[in-house]
């Protein structure tokens, strides 16, 4: 019975491993391990870094997308060009304006057929 209980305790002590290392693995392969000679950086990735300033240890891809979106969002301040987010003020009051038509229907339909029901 002592062995039995020693071979299910050490079954039980394989599966956990195997529950613990195996998504550990998972991630590696699919975020990859940093300092590795297949991650590094290209001839043009090496150039954009040079021309944007950032320094050859850090060149990533990574690095490369931010720095493009931060000169994005500085030559363009007023974002998207979403008429709700912009502000010329015209269109998010019109599109204020019928938001609150059309939910101060709906409120005052449901007070008029509140008001007409009686309580049992």
């Amino acid at each position: 019975m002592d062995r039995k209980r020693k071979q299910i305790a050490l079954l039980a002590a394989a599966g956990l491993f195997l529950a613990v290392a195996g998504p550990a693995q998972q991630a590696h392969a699919q975020y990859g391990v940093g300092g590795s000679s297949t991650n590094a950086p290209s001839e043009e990735q090496l150039q954009r870094c040079d021309e944007y300033g950032i320094a050859r240890a850090e060149c990533t891809e990574n690095a490369i997308l931010a720095k493009e979106r931060l000169i994005y969002a500085k030559d363009n301040p007023f974002g998207s060009g979403t008429p709700m987010l912009s502000f010329d003020g015209s269109q998010t009051w019109m599109f204020v304006g019928v938001l609150g038509a059309i939910f101060g229907g709906v409120a005052a339909a449901f007070f008029v057929k509140g008001r007409g029901t009686t309580a049992p």
